[in-house]
C-alpha cells in the first residue's frame, strides 16, 4: 500500500507501540459476486484520509490525541478459508482484545469480519455485534462457499448469538426461512426513519455490554456511498448512522470495529472513500 497511513499523522501520534487505535488494512475480495474493486478500498480510504480535520465538530475534541497507528496490511490469501485463518492469526498475534487496544479493520469485502469476531468472542464471553448493512448476509453458504461475503453474519452467529442488524433492506427467502428469528431483529431504514427513538431502544436492548461494530458502506443510500459492490436503494443517511453510533458508543463498551466494502470508482469520484474515512474518525471520536 505504498506506506499509506491513516491521516498521515506525525510520528508521536502514529506509533503502533503507544497508539490506542490501530488501523489494520485487509485488502481482500475473494468472494465478490457482482461489482469488484473492494480490494482497492483500504488503500483508497487511507489516501484521502489526510484531507480531514483532526478536530471533531460534534464533541469539540482532537480525536487523534490518543494515537492512531496504521499497521501493515494483511496480504490476500488464495482461498476464503485461508483468508479466514490468516486474519484470525493476525488478530491473535496483535492480541488487540486482551491488551485493550482498539482495532479498526479496514476491508476489503465483508468476509473479513467473522475471524475478527471469533478472536473477540474468545476474550469477551458476552460479546455482541452491531451490523450496519444493506444485506442480511445470513446465508449459510453462497456461490459454493461458507466463507462468502454473503455469509458473513451467518458465520458471526457461530461465535455469538447476539447480533443486531441496522439498515438491512435486502434478504433472501432462504434467509427468511432459516433465520426467521434473526430476521425479526432487523431494523430496516423505514423503521429507523419513522421511529429513531424506538429503533435506538431496540438496538440497545439487543446488545450486550461488550460490542463489536461492523459497517458495510452499502448501509448508506447509494447517493452518499456509490462506490460499493452491491448498492441498494433506500439506505440510511449520515445523521442516522452517526446518531446510532454515538448513542451506542456512549452506552456500551465498544471493543473494536470494521469498515468494509468500499469499492473506489476512480477519477475524481472519491465520495465513498471520504465518507469511509470520516466514519472511522467518528468511531474514534465516540470511543475516545
Amino acid at each position: 500500500m505504498n506506506g499509506k497511513k491513516f491521516l498521515n499523522l506525525p510520528a508521536e501520534r502514529c506509533d503502533p507501540e503507544t497508539a490506542r487505535y490501530l488501523i489494520l488494512p485487509v485488502p481482500y475480495e475473494g468472494t465478490v459476486c457482482f461489482l469488484n474493486g473492494t480490494i482497492k478500498g483500504p488503500e483508497a480510504v487511507l489516501a484521502v484520509s489526510d484531507q480531514m480535520e483532526h478536530f471533531d465538530e460534534e464533541l469539540l475534541i482532537d480525536f487523534t490525541r490518543r494515537g492512531i497507528a496504521t499497521l501493515p496490511p494483511i496480504p490476500p490469501a488464495d482461498t476464503p478459508e485461508e483468508e479466514f485463518d490468516r486474519i484470525y492469526a493476525t488478530v491473535k498475534h496483535y492480541d488487540f482484545f486482551r491488551t485493550g487496544r482498539f482495532p479498526i479493520i479496514l476491508g476489503g469485502e465483508h468476509s473479513v469480519t467473522p475471524p475478527v469476531v471469533r478472536a473477540a468472542a474468545e476474550i469477551y464471553e458476552d460479546l455482541s455485534v452491531l451490523q450496519f448493512d444493506a444485506h442480511a448476509d445470513l446465508r449459510d453458504s453462497y456461490t459454493g462457499g461458507r466463507y462468502s461475503h454473503a455469509s458473513a453474519m451467518r458465520r458471526v452467529l457461530d461465535w455469538t448469538p447476539h447480533l443486531v442488524q441496522a439498515g438491512v433492506r435486502s434478504f433472501s427467502e432462504e434467509e427468511y426461512r432459516d433465520y426467521h428469528e434473526q430476521i425479526f431483529r432487523i431494523l430496516t431504514p423505514k423503521m429507523i426513519t419513522e421511529n429513531l427513538h424506538g429503533s435506538l431502544e431496540r438496538i440497545l436492548y439487543g446488545l450486550t455490554e461488550n460490542v463489536y461494530i461492523t459497517i458495510d458502506v452499502d448501509v448508506f443510500d447509494p447517493s452518499l456511498a456509490p462506490g460499493t459492490g452491491t448498492p441498494e436503494p433506500g439506505g440510511l443517511n449520515w445523521q442516522q448512522v452517526t446518531g446510532i453510533l454515538r448513542k451506542v458508543c456512549a452506552t456500551k463498551k465498544i471493543v473494536g470495529a470494521d469498515l468494509v466494502e468500499t469499492a473506489p470508482l476512480g477519477g475524481r469520484n472519491v465520495i465513498t472513500e471520504f465518507l469511509a474515512a470520516r466514519l472511522i474518525a467518528k468511531i474514534i471520536t465516540y470511543t475516545s
